[in-house]
Order: structure tokens, then sequence, then C-alpha cells
């Protein structure tokens, strides 16, 4: 996934660089590796601009520790010694412009402007003269066949991004929102994101929270109405935070940076952070760590399920070539009688079947450069070598398929990972079982779980009080389930990785509601392969059921007197996890 900064975040973001960035000159700018590029101006920190697929943005920075700088001549000629004249948002849009200006000797104007377009895997820093409108060079060029709707080439005149199909926040009327909820009654926050412009995920649910509107039941009386309210309302005066907080991942989405007081997300723990700047490069910097880790872990089991594969066709080729054994003792046999009919370096020879008197004769392919004789114990020696190895390469090829199922569920639960710590838990899970060396790519500066022990599991609460724990990893998922209670409620997602889940009876003598067992199932279809889908078929059953069998891979288990819930994957409300 990639780092997303909403149209809200870049609202705030523009207003504090304003208020830094206006008036000031740029004493320097270079280029660290393609996609980066460093101003200096008269603070003490950079402004940096990325243009880097997946974590485009621009923000307050330090100094880049990259020993190489690159200063082309675009940046020479239109950035050094120019004034940051304002510092401006496209309405509605993730696009952020500084607007620049140099006055030469004789008293003439250039002017620039330096555009980012935070946009994910499309984002781009576009340096455009103005009037003209005409690019003068980008980090990321854009051309060819495939984007002749949209170049962004040296020379060539600068298209925004097009705009996409949503209504203007203030011509939103309520009919519009009432058409809007109807058709994704189970989805309202997609229908309003896809309806209104400017709107992200979360801010979508906010409003849906404020409105009262609920996924998958039908607006209540008056609530359309207020929507347009607090819709109108939030964007005319936003309730923007001193500084910003990072949510922790949710709902299918890494951590997000917020700049808005949200009341559907109070009360949860959340990192805190002075400015808007500092959110989006502590957030990006962890986001570039994990997905090294996520690669290095990727192509290392990719590595060995290849090697595996291999192995797998190798053996499947012996044992279909031992499937000639019987043949091959009848070449054998064959040619030990007739050697004296083998010409010197002949490819073949045909002889008189003896085991068939009544059927044709048999021709034998022979190795020209082998005597008659040595070609005769070839086949001999290679039927009896068949017919020994046979039930050993069975077993080797059964083996071999059960290490690459292995491996394939690996790479499955690598897929459902969404923060370092459960990765860098994968990882250490992996070295245990010898996958891969210990230590082999830890990276500089890498957390580390406390005292070499595994992370704490995940820890949520149902909406009538009941705790719900998520193992993060094979090895947690053991310790997890055998650490409950024998009254405990176990689930897993049915015929699928995925993790263990445990609602906890904690001594109560009641049987939990059936909302309750929905909302653990929920969560045990969407932290498990499934998460995609629809539905989901979840098995549940107390804990007691639950068994380990011996010599079984970390997270393994067989379940009896188990019931099915048929769910849609989903979060429900996180626990202190510090419990």
């Amino acid at each position: 996934m990639s780092l997303f900064l909403s149209y809200f975040t870049l609202r705030r973001l523009t207003e504090e660089l304003r208020k830094a960035l206006k008036k000031q000159r740029i004493l320097d700018a270079f280029l660290t590796g393609p996609h980066d590029l460093y101003l200096k101006t008269g603070g003490s920190d950079f402004l940096h601009l990325s243009a880097s697929p997946g974590r485009g943005r621009i923000a307050f920075s330090r100094e880049p520790q990259q020993d190489e700088r690159n200063r082309p001549y675009w940046i020479e000629k239109y950035l050094l010694n120019t004034t940051i004249e304002s510092v401006d948002q496209v309405p509605l849009e993730r696009i952020v412009f500084l607007t620049l200006a140099r006055r030469d000797r004789l008293g003439g104007e250039t002017r620039c402007r330096l555009i980012v377009e935070a946009m994910g895997h499309h984002s781009n820093v576009v340096l455009v003269a103005e009037p003209e409108g005409r690019v003068l060079d980008a980090l990321r060029r854009v051309g060819g066949r495939m984007s002749r709707k949209r170049q962004i080439l040296p020379g060539k005149p600068y298209r925004p991004p097009p705009p996409l199909n949503r209504l203007h926040p203030a011509e939103v009327t309520t009919a519009a929102l009432g058409e809007a909820l109807d058709r994704q009654r189970d989805a309202p926050a997609e229908a309003l994101l896809h309806t209104v412009a400017g709107l992200d995920l979360l801010v979508a649910r906010e409003l849906l929270y404020c409105a009262g509107i609920r996924e998958g039941q039908a607006a209540p009386p008056g609530a359309v109405d207020r929507l347009q309210v607090a819709l109108k309302a939030l964007f005319e005066a936003p309730p923007f935070l001193e500084g910003a907080v990072e949510l922790p991942a949710s709902a299918g989405h890494r951590a997000e940076i917020c700049v808005l007081a949200l009341r559907h997300r109070a009360g949860e723990a959340l990192r805190s952070f002075s400015c808007v700047s500092d959110a989006i490069q502590a957030v990006a910097q962890e986001e570039q760590q994990e997905q090294v880790l996520r690669t290095k872990l990727e192509q290392t089991l990719n590595r060995y399920r290849t090697s595996i594969d291999t192995k797998i066709a190798k053996i499947e080729a012996d044992l279909k070539d031992m499937e000639q054994a019987d043949r091959y003792e009848k070449y054998g046999s064959l040619l030990m009688s007739n050697l004296h009919q083998v010409a010197p370096g002949a490819t073949s020879v045909t002889v008189n079947d003896f085991f068939n008197p009544e059927g044709p004769p048999v021709t034998i392919p022979l190795a020209p450069n082998r005597l008659p004789l040595e070609n005769a114990r070839d086949y001999l020696k290679r039927s009896r070598k068949a017919k020994k190895g046979a039930p050993i390469l069975s077993q080797r090829l059964k083996t071999a398929r059960r290490d690459r199922a292995r491996l394939q569920a690996c790479l499955d639960r690598l897929e459902t990972l969404t923060q370092e710590e459960e990765l860098i838990a994968f990882q250490k899970e992996l070295e245990q079982t010898g996958l891969i060396r210990s230590g082999a790519f830890r990276q500089k500066g890498q957390k580390r779980t406390p005292g070499g022990k595994s992370i704490h599991p995940r820890r949520y609460r149902t909406s009538d009080g009941w705790t719900v724990l998520v193992g993060r990893n094979n090895s947690e998922n053991d310790r997890l389930t055998k650490a409950s209670a024998k009254d405990d409620i176990f689930f897993h997602a049915q015929g699928c990785p995925g993790s263990h889940v445990i609602l906890q009876r904690g001594g109560k003598p009641d049987t939990p509601p059936r909302t309750t067992l929905e909302e653990a199932a929920s969560l045990a279809a969407y932290w498990s392969k499934a998460r995609g889908s629809k539905t989901v078929p979840v098995n549940y059953t107390e804990v007691r059921h639950v068994q380990k069998p011996r010599n079984a891979p970390p997270g393994l288990v067989t379940i009896r007197n188990e019931k099915t819930l048929f769910v849609a994957p989903g979060e429900i409300r996180r626990a202190d996890e510090s419990a």
C-alpha cells in the first residue's frame, strides 16, 4: 500500500507551509536519487518534495544523509536564488504548488510553478513556466503512446490530472446524497466518497457517524439533511487539530495521517505530532522501511518456492522414468542374449522378442559410444535403481509438496500483514523454522520486539463489551490458543490461512449473544486470506475442542464440534493493547 495524503491533510499542510515559506529565498536545491528534490531556504530544515511512486509528498525534513547529490541544469537555471511568492493548493485536489519568482539585473522577472501531485502511485513533481504553462522538467517524465492524453515532458504544455466526476461540496443536494446512499446501502462511505469531491473514506465515515447513518441500514428520518449540513460545514470550517495524529491500520489500510478531530475514532490511543510535516515524514519513513522488509521477505520466500518447484519437477520426472523399470529390464535381458548382433557405434538394434515370440521384433536404443555389454548393463542397472528408488522418491515428493504448501501459506500470510511489527515477528518466525538465516537482512534502526519476545495479540472490544484477541503470526497463534481458557471460543476462517481468534468468556456464565459471535467471526474473516471476499464461512468452537497434532507446523490445529457462521470481513472497535 502507499502513503495516502488526503485533501484535508494537504489543506492543513499548505497552511503550515505558507506561513513558513512565503517570501523565503531558495538558497540551495538538489536531487537525491531520481524522485526526491530538496530545497534549502533560510530555516534549519529542508523542504522535501518527493515523486516516489506510492510515497509522493511535500514536507519539511532534516538534511538528507545521502552523499550523492545531483543538481541538473534545470535546477540551476530555474530554482536557485528564486523567491517563494506563495504556497497554494488546487481546490479539492491533492495537488500543492509553490509559485517562484526571480529578478535579473535588468529588472526582468521570470516566474514558474513547482507542482507537487501527491497522488499515490501517480505522484509527480513538475516545474512549469509561467505564464506560458510549459513544462520545464519533472521528476517523473511521462510520455509515449500509453500516455498521449497527459504527457509530462519538457516543452509540452502542462495539463493537470483530469478531475473526477464528482460534485462540488457546495453544490451537493439532499436528493443527490439520498440517491447515492440508496444505490450503495451496504457501503455508504464508498457511496459518499464517489459522489462528493475532496472526500476520503475516513472523512466519509465521520460524516455518516455524525448524521446517524449506519452501514446496511436505511437512513433514519432527517439523517440525509443532517449529512448535507455536516458536509458543507466540514469544508467551510474544518475542525483541524493543532498538529496531526497517526491513526492505526484499519479496514485494509495502513497507518493514516489525520488532521481533523474525529468523533467516530474518539478514545483511541494515537501518536501525536506537533505539525503535519513531522507526521508525513515519520509515516513515510516507516512505510519505506516496511516495504523494504516486505519485499525482501517476499523475494526470499519466492526463491525457496522456485527451488522447491524445480525439485518437485525433477522428482516427478525421475518417477516417470522409473515407470519404465520393466521395459529397461527387458531391454537389458534382450541385449545380453544378442550381443553378437550389435554393430560397433550403432545407435539402435532390432532383435526378436523371446519374451513374446509371437510379437513383433523390438528396437532397442543404444549409446553409440558404449560397448554392447555396457549398454545391456546400463539398462539392467536403471531397472534395478527404478524399482528400488520409487518408494524413496515418492516420499521425497510428498515432503517437497508439503514444504511448498507451507511456503505458499507463508506468502499468503505475508499479504495480510499491515504493520512493521508484524513483519518483524513474521521474519523471526521464518528464522526459527530455518527458512531464512537469523539476522540475514535486518535493517538499520529496525524495530525489535521487547526482550526478544513476540508482540502481544491484537485486542478488540465487541459492541457488548466482550474481549476478542487476534494472533499476529503462527507462533503467537499457537501460544494464544494454548493459553486461553477451555470455555473461551475459538474462531478461524474456513479453508484458508488466517489468524486464530479467541473470544474470551472471562468466567461469564452466560452464552455470548449472536451479535458478539458474528463480530468475532468478522474479525477472523478479516485477518485471513479471504479478507477480500464479501461473505466468508468461519468455524467456531470452544477451545477445549481445539488440538494441535504432534509435529505439526506452527499455527496448524484441528477442531471438533464446530459450528459455522457466514459473515462479511471487517474490524470492530480496538481495545487498549497495553492491557
